[in-house]
């Protein structure tokens, strides 16, 4: 018997029932998954059962009989919408079995780390996966796992100016986005304090890159910042001017991959590795530095967008179905 055919009876037939529970013995891994459809109906007569409590139940032609005949209805609307499916029981049924999955990792077993793969985890899942799989790392997989706080209006503007350049230039060196995005908040304060020309306007110098005696292009004279012997010094200093944010993203790229002393950067198996080894190389003398590009990565991959999750494509599917039907 189909799947279809069990959940096409009517929702009071107790052979139904009968039928799924016989299916379930014969075969477990299909028997589940009509399970999860049935909870699925369960669910949605739920929800149906809630709506109605909320209307005036006492009306003129209000009985016993009708506030029967009105349940056993929503328990066949509730039948027909898991026909359709509204994915709560495929998703019930891929956490169900995922565990099974004879490609699931046993505990303790070597699984290599993989950098896009550990690139798309948020910060916990990350230090639960670097915990389990890789112990014999110590400390350097470590970064400050604190609780990430959400992006203000003006960051996530900040950032979806930015992303695409950013993701563009990723693709391109290898050189995480994350960390292209967290450096040039730091730098320039989510675009707050940038570093402006002589005329007041804005260097597009996100990254704080200092002139240099190679740099041809133009400079603009600022008071800076450094670290010296554990002093903090106010100094003027040569920063470069870009013509735009892009190029800007292209010239740090550029230096990061071609000069010598961030080698190590471009192959960081994370974002957060690649922050400790820009650091070590000499980026800033603020002792802090890495520490605080590592909880900006953090804050930047926990604001990512949840529009198109599986829970918000079910609740859509639910809307559309409820429309259908009344």
């Amino acid at each position: 018997m189909s799947d279809m055919q069990l959940l096409q009876g009517a929702a009071y037939d107790v052979q139904s029932l009968t039928s799924l529970k016989g299916e379930l013995n014969k075969s477990p891994e299909q028997g589940l998954r009509q399970v999860t459809q049935q909870l699925e109906a369960t669910f949605v007569e739920m929800m149906l059962k809630s709506m109605r409590s909320a209307l005036p139940q006492d009306g003129m032609f209000s009985s016993d009989q009708t506030r029967m005949m009105t349940s056993m209805y929503d328990q066949q609307i509730a039948q027909d919408l898991a026909q359709k499916g509204l994915g709560f029981g495929e998703m019930m049924y891929q956490q169900l079995t995922r565990d099974q999955s004879p490609s699931s990792p046993a505990q303790g077993a070597f699984m290599p780390l993989n950098e896009q793969d550990l690139q798309s985890l948020p910060p916990f899942a990350l230090e639960q996966m670097v915990r389990r799989f890789a112990p014999a790392m110590g400390d350097a997989l470590a970064s400050p796992f604190k609780q990430i706080k959400s992006l203000s209006l003006n960051s996530s503007n900040f950032i979806n100016q930015l992303i695409e350049p950013a993701k563009n230039a990723s693709e391109k060196s290898g050189i995480s986005h994350f960390l292209i995005l967290a450096q040039a908040a730091l730098e320039s304060g989510w675009g707050k304090r940038e570093i402006l020309t002589a005329e007041g306007k804005t260097s597009h110098n996100l990254f704080g890159i200092k002139a240099g005696k190679n740099w041809q292009g133009p400079v603009t004279n600022i008071m800076t910042t450094e670290v010296i012997n554990g002093k903090t010094i106010k100094m003027r200093d040569d920063f470069r001017v870009y013509g735009s944010y892009e190029e800007a993203i292209s010239d740090y790229i550029s230096l990061l991959t071609e000069n010598p002393r961030y080698k190590d950067v471009k192959h960081a198996a994370t974002p957060e590795i690649a922050a400790r080894r820009l650091h070590k190389a000499g980026y800033a003398t603020d002792p802090g530095y890495s520490d605080k590009l590592i909880t900006l990565i953090n804050q930047i991959r926990g604001s990512g967008s949840v529009a198109n999750t599986s829970a918000s494509r079910a609740i859509q599917a639910y809307n559309i179905d409820l429309n259908d039907i009344f």
